[in-house]
């Protein structure tokens, strides 16, 4: 490998793993950029400058010369529109995005053609959910002769700090209600409603929620894909499901409320970092096949879904198109198992 791989948001907490990582393998080829270059000077002082700091804010600079020499572009911070991927498509450089929201998803999608014409290959869905959600789910449909159905589980604890973006989001889809396709028809559903009881780091119950998984895997699936999502905290779990069923969870979109959480969650420990994904797919004869991971810190291992994803597009062997993860990985088992020796945390049952 000649090129550079360019990291922005390459300092923060998934950003600066995947900067480690692959500089660990491509020594001086990788660029840790964002806004704050004390940030990224300091993580490349711990690598011994293995890792190039670079400032760049990706929302308002309009200076291109950061993409020279580029091969790969790891996107880790969230982005109001698709223009710096447009950029990086034409100039045929590959590009891989952390992002979670299923609306930023529809406009990449709009890109698959010029990627397809500049030869550059745009990889979404990279990290727990959606990603390894989605890779569990297509796993489950091939395992399962005519597979009508996946149900997606997602169970994450309350104990590790997230960023600001990442909490206000999940408040503000507690109350919120969104459309998925349910037997081909676009059926309306209220988050934390439809509970569902499975097991799952024990027997819990999991509500809907809005995870763009499901929106995904109904585009690129036969299947009917519901996700639900639990707590570490059965009593909380619960608890917010009833706030909702009577329309009290309104509350979590106050801002003053949200404050007062996000205080909580940052300055006191509520639980453990554990997270859990489970796939059931199921065919109307009621035959069933589960695929599940558990582990520990679910910033950990979006970052090394992202690396074992950028070894992936580095062998310039993917197809030129926009295309979500489960969508390239041809030996999904290989891949999932691959995670366990970063972490030995990790537990995979296929």
């Amino acid at each position: 490998m000649t090129q550079t791989i360019l990291v922005i948001g390459g300092y923060g907490k998934v950003g600066s793993t995947i900067s480690r990582q692959l500089a660990a393998l491509y020594p001086y080829k990788v660029i840790a950029a964002g806004r704050n270059f004390k940030k990224a000077d300091e993580l490349a002082k711990a690598a011994d400058y293995k890792i190039i700091p670079k400032k760049f804010d990706v929302l308002n600079d309009t200076d291109d010369d950061i993409l020279e020499n580029v091969q790969l572009v790891i996107m880790c911070i969230d982005q109001e529109n698709t223009d710096f991927l447009f950029k990086c498509i034409s100039k045929g450089i590959d590009y891989i995005d952390i992002t979670a929201e299923n609306s930023f998803f529809e406009k990449a999608a709009a890109l698959h053609t010029i990627a397809e014409l500049k030869q550059a290959t745009i990889l979404l869905s990279v990290g727990l959910a959606p990603g390894i959600s989605n890779l569990l789910a297509k796993h489950a449909l091939n395992s399962l002769t005519a597979s009508t159905k996946v149900d997606l589980y997602i169970l994450l604890g309350l104990g590790e700090k997230h960023g600001d973006a990442a909490y206000k989001w999940t408040f503000n889809n507690i109350h919120d209600s969104y459309n998925v396709s349910r037997s081909f028809n676009n059926t309306t559903i209220k988050s934390f409603s439809n509970p569902k009881r499975t097991n799952l780091e024990g027997s819990r119950t999991f509500y809907t929620f809005n995870f763009s998984d499901q929106h995904i895997l109904s585009k690129t699936t036969q299947a009917e894909v519901i996700t639900r999502f639990a707590f570490e905290s059965r009593f909380l779990t619960v608890a917010t499901g009833v706030l909702r069923k009577y329309g009290i969870t309104k509350i979590f979109g106050n801002s003053y409320f949200q404050k007062l959480l996000l205080y909580i969650f940052k300055n006191f420990s509520v639980g453990t970092d554990v997270f859990a994904v489970k796939a059931v797919a199921s065919h109307t004869d009621r035959t069933v096949y589960e695929s599940t991971i558990t582990g520990n810190c679910e910033s950990k291992i979006t970052a090394y879904t992202t690396v074992l994803s950028a070894l992936e597009l580095l062998k310039k062997e993917s197809k030129p198109g926009v295309y979500h993860l489960h969508e390239i990985v041809n030996d999904i088992p290989r891949f999932l198992n691959q995670l366990k020796g970063y972490d030995p945390s990790v537990k995979i049952k296929l």
